[in-house]
């Protein structure tokens, strides 16, 4: 049950499933108007929603293709920062299971909702959801928060290449865990508009020992509680509470440790001199905003948002939350 399962079939794309049903009156229309059988507007009205997806005819046959994923939700014990907490992870991983996929493949998640005594939703942070509005996982908005022990499946087309992620949308859930990166890359025959030589993912968040329940009591009292600020930051779900590098030299710390336990050892990302790397940076994290420097490194900034833009030089960058 906690095993990720992902496959990549060649199927046509099913876009037009979505908006059949809104321009169905419109549909009947235009099959009187030209006296078409109305099987034959649907067939024409699926295939105008196919290319449409794909950007022609020649990218359909590669774009076209589905990511199956069944996923269980749950709540697990972990140690993130190296103190044991309870959190809410996929398939019993955290942070749940990176997606990768093409522009213009669908996303297929079969989620069940094991969590006993709550609802849950994700929601897919940053892809635009064109005529899938109710797979975006906004509670109680755009669709109803799926109860304990039941199952949604969600299906949406990720139209543009970028670095996005996915998180829960129901209660404080993205500050309990619920969270992984989603990755979407060029569709076959294209090319990005910059070079590199391999990449890198960093995933960021901040990591209260807090319980979400107190913190969302304290964030929503009158006056407000102030829940201060987060006891350790993560990268790709690891991390070290209350140690340094210099604890020598620092009063009240303990030294961080390249081992430990296989939930907070240190990432390390392989790299090789003289060579450049594209890294994939999101931030998770519920309050904290975030400043990334690479050590004695320059950075070119290439894509924001699923956006490309004029590249230019920073020597670090602020990060919220995106």
């Amino acid at each position: 049950p906690h095993r990720l399962q992902q496959a990549s079939v060649s199927e046509s794309l099913p876009i037009h499933f979505a908006l059949e049903k809104l321009f169905e009156p419109f549909l009947h229309l235009l099959a009187f108007f030209f006296f078409l059988p109305i099987a034959a507007m649907r067939a024409l009205f699926a295939w105008c929603a196919l290319l449409l997806a794909c950007g022609g005819v020649m990218h359909c046959a590669e774009a076209a293709k589905a990511r199956h994923l069944k996923w269980e939700v749950s709540h697990m014990f972990w140690s993130p920062d190296c103190e044991e907490k309870v959190l809410i992870g996929i398939n019993g991983q955290f942070p749940g299971p990176t997606i990768r996929a093409k522009a213009g493949d669908t996303i297929v998640v079969e989620l069940k909702n094991g969590l006993h005594t709550e609802g849950v939703v994700i929601h897919w942070h940053g892809v635009r959801q064109i005529g899938t509005p109710w797979a975006d996982g906004t509670a109680a908005i755009s669709q109803c928060a799926i109860n304990p022990e039941e199952t949604f499946t969600y299906r949406f087309v990720v139209d543009k290449p970028g670095t996005y992620f996915y998180h829960g949308h129901y209660g404080m859930q993205r500050a309990a865990g619920l969270y992984g990166s989603l990755i979407v890359d060029v569709a076959d025959g294209e090319e990005e508009p910059f070079k590199y030589d391999g990449e890198l993912n960093l995933l960021l968040s901040d990591w209260y020992h807090e319980s979400i329940y107190n913190q969302m009591v304290g964030l929503s009292s009158s006056p407000m509680r102030w829940i201060g600020e987060p006891q350790s930051l993560l990268i790709n779900g690891r991390g070290q509470f209350n140690c340094s590098l210099a604890a020598a030299h620092t009063p009240g710390t303990k030294q961080c440790t390249a081992g430990g336990n296989r939930h907070c050892a240190p990432v390390i990302l392989p790299v090789e001199p003289n060579k450049t790397y594209r890294l994939r940076i999101a931030s998770t994290t519920s309050l904290a905003s975030l400043n990334l420097a690479i050590g004695k490194h320059k950075l070119t900034v290439v894509e924001a948002d699923g956006n490309y833009v004029a590249p230019f030089v920073v020597d670090d960058m602020d990060i919220y939350s995106g």
